[in-house]
């Protein structure tokens, strides 16, 4: 596409774009997934901020938009995190 090509703005052109523009950039576009996911992970854990670690989690997702394993530990520490104490006392609650 030139310069005074008119653009296409489809979503289906608009989404060729993106994966033309990713080609040249998929290992460095996913080890930013890993680093962002990894740093999620400490920001649950360590901090025990949960918005701020899911929004670092979503991050991680538009910019890698694929798994790592580091987000599958993330998902699985936030059950741990979240659904296991919200079980603890709904089975503890008179």
């Amino acid at each position: 596409m030139g310069e005074g090509a008119p653009k296409d703005y489809s979503k289906g052109a608009i989404l060729e774009r993106l994966r033309q523009a990713r080609q040249g950039r998929d290992g460095e576009i996913i080890w930013l997934g890993w680093v962002l996911d990894t740093a999620a992970i400490f920001v649950l854990i360590a901090f025990g901020w949960t918005l701020g670690s899911m929004l670092v989690f979503v991050g991680a997702r538009f910019v890698a938009r694929v798994p790592t394993l580091v987000g599958w530990g993330y998902l699985a520490a936030l059950v741990g995190f979240i659904v296991v104490p919200m079980l603890f006392l709904f089975f503890n609650t008179p």
